[in-house]
């Protein structure tokens, strides 16, 4: 879970900007599970969540994902692009809290440093990198760093080897982002719907949530094609012409000869008139039902596991009932067992009343076109403010964050 992040010269965001956790003993987890990110359009949310889901990737993946000359896919703030980006991130994984500094640059790695701690013991350093001088900790057995690259994390290169648990640790902390350093992207995003449903955990708990979702589908499943059908493609295969061959797989009429009887095909079962009716192509199936499906997928995974899940614009194509009953599901203790975390954009200002205040923030661009960030919490001049209706606080103008044109 993440417990503290900060981030200075990220595309809008030019000042330091800081996201907190503020942990209340009511809170069974090491932090909040849920943290929703309001704002106008254009203020900064998406760049705040790119941030987030750049440090993760630059942390654990960065040497694996680049190639050796590659210029880190970083962009500062547009009047300062000669000065570095700087993060500042602490997070937890299998007890273990973990504290990350980066200070980095499009062209290479400035600095990094890792530190970390068990439950109730001091903090200890793990690496401490300039450029490509690193040093290791006093419990971390030494490497050679001779293939570590200026465009990549040492904890990255170090995961890589065996010796190295602390590395190893922090790259199997799981983070499921929708966006990426270039902006949104859904389709990123959209897993496999054959994937998702043979999925046994997802296929599992199926039942408790289509009629929830209420989108008029009884079961997803994956069937057997039939003969008949399978002769269709072999046959229409069969009779491409030279031209279209070429474009083909090399012996794929003989996979599919082979491998026909164990061809399935996706079945969306809809109760019509009465009566069972088999649809056996997504396209048949509303874009609001497939994004369902999808989000449901990665929430689900996310909260069985114990992961972290990063969404931007949450309301896509989605009612805002079952947005909320989706976002819910992190509030659950019997649903979120193993402390499971979502960070996500909106802008239907009704899913303010499922946030606290501390858990409720905004992205605000000044005159000057920078990006500022700040919490409902921040506002003490409000009495009472946790008894508060925070969506008509909002829509009344008291924490700004509105189209300032309106």
């Amino acid at each position: 879970m993440i417990k503290y992040f900060t981030v200075e010269n990220f595309r809008s965001i030019k000042n330091e900007s800081v996201l907190e956790f503020d942990l209340k003993k009511e809170i069974a987890c090491t932090a909040h599970p849920l943290i929703g990110l309001a704002g106008a359009n254009a203020s900064g949310k998406t760049a705040l969540l790119q941030a987030l889901s750049f440090v993760f990737w630059f942390l654990k993946d960065s040497f694996l994902n680049q190639e050796p000359d590659e210029e880190i896919p970083l962009d500062a703030f547009c009047t300062q692009k000669e000065q570095p980006t700087r993060f500042h991130l602490i997070f937890s994984n299998k007890k273990i809290d973990y504290e990350y500094k980066l200070c980095v640059n499009k062209e290479k790695l400035i600095s990094e440093s890792l530190y970390y701690s068990h439950k109730n013991t001091e903090k200890q350093c793990a690496y401490i990198r300039e450029n490509k001088t690193v040093k290791f900790g006093d419990q971390i057995s030494n490497i050679s760093t001779s293939g570590l690259r200026q465009n990549s994390s040492i904890i990255s290169y170090a995961a890589q080897d065996d010796t190295q648990i602390i590395a190893k640790s922090c790259k199997e902390y799981i983070v499921h982002s929708n966006v990426t350093h270039g902006g949104f992207r859904e389709e990123h995003f959209t897993h496999n719907l054959e994937k998702m449903v043979e999925d046994e955990y997802f296929q599992s708990r199926l039942p408790t949530f289509l009629p929830i979702a209420d989108v008029g589908i009884d079961t997803v499943t994956l069937k057997k094609a039939d003969e008949e059908e399978l002769n269709k493609v072999l046959a229409a295969l069969q009779n491409l012409d030279d031209e279209n061959k070429e474009h083909l797989p090399e012996k794929l009429l003989e996979m599919l000869q082979i491998k026909s009887k164990d061809i399935k095909k996706l079945v969306f079962t809809h109760h019509i008139d009465g009566q069972p009716i088999d649809f056996s192509s997504s396209e048949r199936e509303s874009a609001g039902t497939l994004q369902f499906l999808s989000l449901l997928y990665r929430i689900l995974s996310t909260l069985e596991n114990g992961h972290l899940l990063i969404l931007d614009e949450i309301e896509l194509k989605l009612h805002q009932n079952l947005v909320a009953f989706l976002i819910g599901l992190f509030q659950n203790p019997d649903e979120n067992r193993n402390c499971a975390q979502l960070i996500f954009s909106f802008h239907n200002a009704a899913f303010m009343e499922l946030l606290k205040p501390e858990q409720l923030w905004f992205a605000e661009k000044n005159d000057d076109g920078q990006t500022e960030l700040f919490s409902a919490a921040d506002f003490h001049d409000i009495k009472d403010l946790h008894q508060k209706n925070l969506e008509k606080l909002y829509r009344l103008g008291r924490f700004g964050a509105t189209p300032r044109g309106l």
